[in-house]
């Protein structure tokens, strides 16, 4: 079982300037079907995930641990 598919997750806070990337990964084959992680983890941001398994997982908020402040979230497929 590879990946077979990605989401970059990019989160920024304005206010004290920190910034992070991650992935949520969808392992499977052709044989097995999709099987997308339940959310990524950030050290420096407190997240909140819907989805997971069978459904892509989509972030739902973020913010920042070191200030409070929401995040400011940029995701694409790939690497963004």
């Amino acid at each position: 079982m590879g990946t077979i598919d990605q989401t970059g997750y990019r989160l920024s806070c304005a206010k004290c300037n920190t910034e992070e990337l991650a992935l949520v990964l969808d392992k499977g084959s052709g044989w097995g079907g999709s099987h997308w992680q339940s959310g990524a983890s950030f050290s420096g941001f407190e997240t909140s995930w819907t989805g997971g398994a069978a459904q892509e997982p989509k972030l739902i908020s973020a913010t920042c641990e070191h200030c409070r402040f929401a995040a400011k979230v940029v995701s694409g497929y790939g690497v963004i």
